[in-house]
């Protein structure tokens, strides 16, 4: 009567799944490490809550693509990864990245 229930798998965006595996990885090294959020982000003074958005591939808490390119260049570093090459195939596969200019 209202139509078809059965609902269509949702397709994941492959710019969206990069984000959350890299986020994923940041998290794993920041804690082999034995190192908190909080101290990181002191650290690097970034807030808490962005490195946060990073580590869970949340950029749209972040204000701007180029603040998300620069803490996420800076976090990769910071947890002895390559920073530049990082963003490279980031830039390469996501456009926007957080849906603002």
């Amino acid at each position: 009567m209202f139509g078809s229930t059965r609902r269509e798998p949702e397709r994941q965006d492959p710019a969206d799944a990069l984000v959350r595996e890299v986020g994923a990885q940041l998290r794993q090294a920041r804690l082999a490490r034995g190192e908190q959020l909080e101290d990181v982000a002191e650290h690097l003074r970034i807030r808490p809550s962005y490195l946060l958005g990073l580590e869970e591939g949340d950029l749209s808490v972040i204000p701007g693509r180029a603040y998300a390119l620069g803490f996420l260049r800076s976090y990769a570093r910071y947890l002895g990864f390559d920073g530049e090459d990082l963003i490279v195939q980031i830039r390469s596969s996501v456009g926007d990245l957080t849906g603002k200019a």
